[in-house]
């Protein structure tokens, strides 16, 4: 059992020294904060220290931020390619570590329909796939009026 735990906390150094890499080459400042906080402008992340695989999946989101697709657009769509990026650079993804992609995704739906402001990606993005994992669907396509109006034809047309 030692032999676990020894793994588990070479495991979370090892995440640990992926962030500080990440952030040295791309030259993204980290500093600590209670919670996560990317700031585009300045190139820099507020990050809680390293010591779990969620705290590293959420470093990962902020530095997402930086350097994901779809960053300076909508908010959720912001958020979807933060994760986007999170997961597809992570060493490895652990199913602690998608629990924490989504409830952060569904919390972020509450937290824009509170303000009435969920701008959603249009259908068919590709942010859709990461969004649909935490059971976000995207709107159903309306008919337009003119197609509505249209009477389907009949029989075989000449």
């Amino acid at each position: 059992m030692l032999g676990m735990a020894e793994n588990a906390k070479s495991a979370v150094k090892a995440m640990a020294r992926h962030i500080e890499a990440i952030c040295a080459f791309h030259g993204i400042r980290m500093k600590s904060h209670r919670s996560g906080l990317a700031d585009q402008d300045l190139r820099e992340i507020h990050i809680r220290p390293v010591r779990s695989e969620v705290t590293y999946a959420i470093a990962l989101h902020e530095i997402g931020h930086l350097l994901g697709p779809w960053q300076r657009s909508v908010s959720l769509l912001e958020e979807a390619g933060a994760w986007y990026w999170a997961r597809k650079n992570a060493l490895q993804w652990t199913p602690r570590m998608e629990k924490t992609l989504v409830a952060s995704l569904k919390s972020y739906v509450v937290w824009f329909a509170a303000r009435d402001e969920v701008p959603a990606p249009k259908p068919g993005h590709p942010s859709w796939k990461m969004l649909k994992l935490a059971g976000i669907r995207p709107p159903r396509r309306r008919k337009s009026a003119v197609a509505k109006a249209s009477p389907k034809p009949r029989g075989r047309r000449k």
